[in-house]
């Protein structure tokens, strides 16, 4: 069994679960990167056809991207994964789909490592990867949006009332934030300041993938105190500790490889600001 922990990651989408799901799956091909990531490149297509993944290029060739494992619509979608690979060295992806106060969580994990000559490699690259599709399936969402109340108003007209409740992107009373304290680990440097380190971007990237998932309130350095920081996050709706505790654990790779330590407190929010 690896070693290598999967890649998880999770974004808010403007739409509900069956949307979410419906551009996931059956417009795969007209959000995904494939200029940037795809067997062959700029001028292919590619579908969920019969069971399984499959670009074509634009003469005909053919590349199975993986096998589904999992079809639950609207809720998940699995599959085994090897973009230009043979099947016996696939790895496994499965994407979730939850509601969460008026949009979508989307968590996508990937898992099976082993499956690669260099698992840690492997990981890395695609750990630089999932978030470019991920930006693209957000903007695939929106796109199908703009089309759908396109269409909406040339059946109806344009009644000049627009409801952008469920649009809004703002999180209930009922949310979970957590305060995360963070202060050198046991592999920070003996000299120099994090800041200097180049794991420290490690961090930082961790922060933005927050602040794309729609979960980031706040982060920087704590000037009191050499090397520690705060971030606070803000996770749509109830129960969602443990969540919270494996993002900041697994998810920020300078916690998990010892660079930073970090201390994870639930923050009981009574009142803030409005928005």
């Amino acid at each position: 069994m690896s070693t290598v922990p999967p890649i998880r990651r999770e974004i808010l989408v403007d739409a509900n679960p069956e949307t979410a799901f419906e551009v996931f799956t059956e417009r795969l091909g007209l959000w995904w990167p494939l200029a940037e990531l795809s067997v062959f490149g700029a001028g292919a297509t590619v579908a969920f056809t019969d069971g399984q993944i499959i670009e074509r290029s634009a003469d005909g060739r053919a590349a199975v991207w993986g096998t589904i494992t999992r079809w639950e619509p609207p809720e998940a979608v699995a599959f085994s994964w090897h973009p230009g690979q043979p099947s016996d060295r696939a790895s496994q992806v499965e994407v979730t789909f939850a509601a969460a106060a008026g949009q979508t969580r989307v968590r996508l994990e990937h898992s099976g490592w082993e499956a690669f000559a260099d698992p840690a490699a492997a990981r890395a690259e695609y750990d630089h990867g999932w978030p470019m599709v991920l930006d693209r399936y957000r903007d695939g969402i929106a796109r199908h949006d703009d089309t759908a109340r396109d269409d909406d108003t040339a059946r109806h007209g344009d009644t000049g009332r627009h409801d952008d409740t469920a649009r809004s992107g703002e999180a209930g009373d009922d949310d979970t934030w957590v305060a995360l304290l963070h202060r050198p680990g046991p592999a920070a440097p003996a000299t120099g300041t994090l800041f200097e380190d180049p794991r420290f971007a490690e961090h930082v990237a961790f922060l933005n993938r927050m602040r794309e998932a729609g979960y980031l309130v706040a982060a920087g350095p704590l000037p009191d105190a050499a090397g520690e920081g705060m971030t606070i996050l803000r996770l749509p709706g109830t129960g969602q500790l443990s969540t919270a505790t494996r993002l900041a654990t697994e998810d920020d790779t300078s916690v998990s490889a010892g660079f930073l330590a970090v201390t994870i407190r639930p923050w009981q929010v009574v009142m803030h600001a409005l928005r």
